[in-house]
């Protein structure tokens, strides 16, 4: 049905003269409707510093990790000393702090989720429709965000959890309960089989969230989201490194900047194996994900230029790579060795798109009315260059008669007839160093509320059936018979363990005698561990409830017995709180309403009220300061003692006021 409409949808954009938006349109559903699954993929996006990268079926094998590496099920990253990644995946961007361990454990269209085994990450939800779910799982809770907005979770060496929520809305469980977060509000569970939380308003922007917003910026700057889809990942790499152009017959085009004049799309790069879809296109250049993953290609001019997906699409969906694979003779035998060369070229907006990782025959596309504009454009390597993962740069064929002979063969149908090495496995050059994360932070359980599916099978195992069937990939299903029908055991991408205790106690509970400001959030940087936070308004435990309806569960969910809901305290009862701890009064916590608790007196809490007593406004967020990493924010907060004796200054006054 979302075909057939999309079909429609195709149908009125060129009755109204949008051909650029309804050709873009008419290729990308092709990938879509070649498949029967919605696994997705995340991109990394940027790399500072030490970064790593392990695949789910190639487990023990760090490799160096690379710009515009794909990620899927299973594979997890890194951040070594000093290093920072950013992954964008449709709807949801990661930010991720040095020392931090993140495992992809579900990606499709409609399920997102991630564990946390060590470290900081901040997640930048920024679209979600009705039935997509976005899950956090950490050792001691799952993180589960409910709306739009920016969220971080940090994980301590004991599994320590934290959960702030600048903006947005948050459901936190733990221990067999539940509790729900708003704009403001941070969190901290303590403890793995006997959890306790406490919730306290959120402190200001620290160093970590300033650069975090330094990123954020760059997405509201972008020009390239004016001519295409909002769901094209990566199209805000576009403006620094090319131009629009307004061409008649294909609307708005982008052209590369900067290209040697016998640059072609499809040649600074490599190509690796990845399931579900098979051979995955890796480009080497800084903006080499949404004009090789989405959209077409054409010459225009003797220039290149990439159509875009359509800014009206309402569905985009992600491709290994837009092209047409050509060949033939005795170097297509499937199999590891032997010769022959791989030949490959663009599609432009109105090329039919045939999926290589369908279940076609493998034979060569035998229909004489099939036109492909590009097709003099083949890029041309020798098979082992393509089946290791070696760069095209330098290594592409230049003699003209092979490339001719090459690119007038048939275009291929279904799986290619070359099986994958393990150096296909490789998405960066083996010379680079590779740090690795201590040793039992990756065996680390961690607690779900959903229902992961079962992590990939090693790739030795994937190999043979591979080659059985002829150089197709394994789909999920296949993938996840195989490691049943192989019995190797325990998740390999992560321990998940239900987030509540097989006898279903409640467990999670409020910390008694919570006051002052949360434990520091500890970042590692080089051989140094640095707090980044800094002391809230106001710190208070919730108040707890009882329940007696469940908790909203998505289907498949490990909860499933009513839960003691903590519900936090109204917005008004907050706001009375804060005003209240900025005034003269004394504020004490409030202790939770099934334990009857006197209320303290004045005195007593009066060097709490010292500690909150400063007044200094917040930092702009847009100031990111020098190498915010590199050191703890000082403090600005004026000592109580100070400001009497500047108040008694009253003749002062008394002579301005004459």
């Amino acid at each position: 049905m979302r075909y057939i409409g999309l079909r429609l949808a195709l149908a009125s954009l060129f009755a109204a003269g949008l051909i650029a938006g309804s050709a873009a349109h008419a290729q990308d559903a092709g990938p879509d409707a070649g498949q029967d699954f919605h696994q997705t993929v995340a991109r990394v996006s940027f790399v500072q510093g030490e970064g790593s990268f392990q695949r789910g079926d190639d487990l023990g094998h760090w490799q160096a990790l690379s710009l515009n590496l794909p990620m899927t099920i299973g594979d997890r990253v890194w951040t070594g000393n000093g290093g920072r990644i950013e992954l964008q995946a449709p709807g949801l961007r990661t930010f991720l702090a040095p020392g931090t361990e993140l495992t992809a454990l579900n990606l499709t269209e409609d399920v997102q989720q991630y564990s946390i085994a060590e470290g900081t990450a901040t997640f930048r939800l920024s679209s979600m429709d009705d039935d997509d779910a976005f899950e956090i799982d950490t050792p001691s809770a799952a993180v589960t965000l409910e709306r739009t907005g920016l969220y971080r979770v940090s994980v301590d060496a004991n599994g320590n959890t934290r959960v702030s929520v600048r903006r947005g809305s948050a459901r936190v469980a733990a221990g067999g309960g539940e509790v729900t977060l708003g704009s403001g509000e941070l969190m901290v569970v303590s403890g793995l089989d006997d959890p306790e939380y406490d919730v306290y308003a959120l402190p200001l922007a620290d160093s970590w969230d300033r650069w975090v917003d330094s990123r954020e910026r760059r997405r509201h700057e972008i020009v390239s989201y004016d001519y295409t889809s909002a769901d094209v990942v990566g199209a805000e790499d576009l403006d620094a490194f090319g131009t629009w152009e307004d061409v008649p017959e294909y609307g708005h085009v982008w052209q590369p900047t900067s290209v040697s004049a016998d640059w072609a799309p499809y040649r600074e790069g490599r190509w690796i194996w990845q399931d579900p879809w098979g051979w995955t296109w890796v480009s080497d250049e800084p903006w080499g994900w949404a004009p090789y993953h989405y959209g077409r290609w054409v010459v225009v001019g003797s220039r290149w230029c990439w159509v875009p997906v359509g800014r009206g699409v309402v569905h985009v969906s992600y491709a290994p790579a837009l092209v047409a694979f050509v060949g033939g003779g005795p170097g297509w035998r499937v199999g590891i060795g032997g010769g022959g060369y791989v030949g490959w070229f663009p599609l432009a907006p109105r090329d039919a798109f045939v999926p290589w990782w369908g279940r076609g025959s493998g034979r060569p596309e035998g229909r004489a009315n099939v036109t492909y504009a590009n097709r003099a454009y083949a890029t041309v390597v020798q098979r082992s260059v393509f089946g290791d993962a070696r760069g095209v740069r330098g290594a592409w064929v230049r003699d003209e008669r092979i490339v001719r002979d090459v690119a007038r063969a048939p275009v291929l149908r279904g799986p290619l007839p070359v099986l994958p090495t393990r150096e296909s496995l490789r998405g960066a050059p083996a010379d680079r160093a590779v740090s690795r994360p201590p040793e039992g932070v990756s065996v680390r359980p961690v607690a779900a509320r959903l229902a992961p599916p079962p992590a990939p099978p090693s790739f030795a195992r994937k190999l043979e059936l591979i080659r059985e069937n002829g150089g197709s990939p394994l789909t999920p299903a296949a993938s996840a018979a195989l490691t049943v029908q192989s019995r190797e055991g325990a998740r390999a991408a992560a321990v998940i363990r239900p987030v509540m205790r097989e006898d279903r106690r409640v467990d999670l509970a409020p910390r008694r005698g919570a006051e002052g400001a949360p434990p520091p959030d500890p970042i590692r940087t080089g051989s140094r561990t640095i707090a980044t936070s800094e002391t809230p308004l106001i710190a208070h435990p919730s108040a707890a409830r009882e329940s007696v309806a469940a908790p909203r569960v998505a289907p498949g969910a490990l909860v499933i017995s009513p839960v003691k809901e903590y519900a936090l305290p109204s917005s008004e009862e907050r706001a009375r709180r804060i005003g209240a701890a900025r005034g003269s009064s004394p504020v004490s916590a409030p202790a939770p309403r099934s334990v009857a608790a006197p209320q303290p007196a004045p005195a007593a809490a009066e060097p709490a009220i010292e500690r909150r007593e400063f007044s200094r406004a917040p930092r702009r967020v847009a100031e990111p300061g020098p190498d915010p990493l590199v050191r703890a924010e000082p403090r600005a907060v004026e000592r109580p003692a100070e400001k009497p004796a500047e108040r008694r200054e009253a003749p002062k006054r008394e002579e301005r006021k004459d």
